[in-house]
């Protein structure tokens, strides 16, 4: 389930921060888990992830100070 979760993550705020693709896993771990965000799983027929609403804001910024210090 991390793996799921850490892609979600990447893929929505790579191209966001302009990243680059090759930052390590331990990075994002790192940044992820001091952000600590809510995620929700989204059942209409088709599941969906989605990163909780009020966890997007402080999840945006511990991504630009742990991963922008790893550029």
């Amino acid at each position: 389930m991390k793996g799921i979760l850490l892609e979600l993550i990447r893929d929505t705020y790579t191209p966001l921060l302009q990243l680059p693709p090759h930052l390590p896993d331990e990075s994002w771990l790192l940044a992820v888990s001091k952000a600590d965000p809510v995620f929700f799983y989204l059942y209409d027929g088709v599941g969906q992830l989605q990163i909780g609403e009020a966890s997007r804001e402080s999840l945006l910024k511990c991504l630009k100070q742990e991963l922008g210090r790893s550029e």
